[in-house]
């Protein structure tokens, strides 16, 4: 009896040994759990955005996410009328007692070089922030002209700091279907 149960242990510790036990990091938070896959992966920089900057101010990470929470594929292609998101990771900022004043623009043209839509500065009427929210940065995207669909679309946006020299900016392009 008693080699019988010995067996029926080594058995169950050979099958808890085997079997992969995942403690899940879902916050509940697309944008930071996204944040975090995109952060700790090779690819730092997704879906074609190209930027540069200046005063110190530096992209960490940056890729687009649709407004549900997922991903958009690398190919950039959304649903025409489908709301999509820029996130970016700065870090450098030069912070005055702990606050950063933002400023963000955004200028989208269709394949024709015609601007739809252009925001010079989204946070024109923000107070300053603390340097750890400004950390990340979201802009909001949005084609409402869902009848015609061009071959492609631009978008070109700046973040900087309005207390110092400093910015990002930079451009992806996305497509639209129906």
């Amino acid at each position: 009896m008693k080699t019988t149960t010995n067996i029926i242990i080594a058995i169950t510790l050979l099958f808890l040994s085997s079997c992969d036990f995942k403690v899940s990091t879902n916050s509940g938070n697309k944008t930071a759990d996204n944040l975090n896959t995109v952060s700790e992966s090779a690819q730092k920089i997704r879906n074609g955005i190209t930027y540069d900057g200046s005063g110190g101010l530096k992209v960490e990470t940056a890729f687009l996410m649709k407004d549900d929470g997922e991903l958009v594929p690398k190919d950039n292609i959304l649903k025409a009328g489908e709301r999509f998101k820029l996130i970016l990771k700065l870090s450098g900022w030069q912070a005055e007692n702990g606050k950063v004043l933002i400023g963000a623009g955004e200028r989208l043209r269709n394949s024709n070089q015609v601007v739809m839509m252009q925001e010079d500065d989204l946070f024109a009427s923000a107070d300053a922030i603390s340097e750890e929210d400004a950390q990340v940065i979201t802009l909001i995207m949005e084609v409402l002209n869902t009848e015609t669909l061009y071959d492609f679309y631009e978008t070109d946006f700046k973040v900087w700091n309005k207390n110092a020299e400093q910015f990002v900016r930079g451009t992806y392009q996305f497509k639209l279907k129906k």
